[in-house]
């Protein structure tokens, strides 16, 4: 596993996928030279499964897609951002557990 496990997305693709869906959609920001982010990969990993059918999770390098990553005025990586309705609902910074993880996408999700 690793980041192949993930649909990478891209300044052409980024809004088609997550904005203009109508599943929710969490975005990974990471980089493949982040400690911090290799850590936290399994756990994105176990949310494609977790989530399928539910949830779209996409991958964004900002190594090469450095304009993503100022878009959305990020402090760091890795961050999980969670988009619904057309907006950005939730963000995630950091190392982080996984159910912490669940308990806030749900709740997005959920609509709570």
């Amino acid at each position: 596993m690793g980041y192949e496990t993930f649909q990478r997305l891209d300044t052409k693709n980024f809004d088609n996928l997550t904005f203009d869906s109508d599943t929710p959609s969490l975005v990974f920001f990471a980089a493949e030279r982040c400690d911090i982010c290799k850590e936290l990969l399994p756990i994105v990993e176990e949310l494609v499964t977790y989530y399928a059918g539910r949830l779209n999770v996409y991958y964004v390098d900002v190594d090469q897609y450095a304009e993503l990553h100022k878009r959305f005025r990020l402090r760091g990586i890795p961050q999980l951002l969670l988009f619904k309705d057309y907006e950005v609902k939730h963000r995630i910074g950091g190392l982080h557990e996984r159910e912490d993880i669940i308990e806030e996408i749900d709740k997005i999700i959920n609509g709570e």
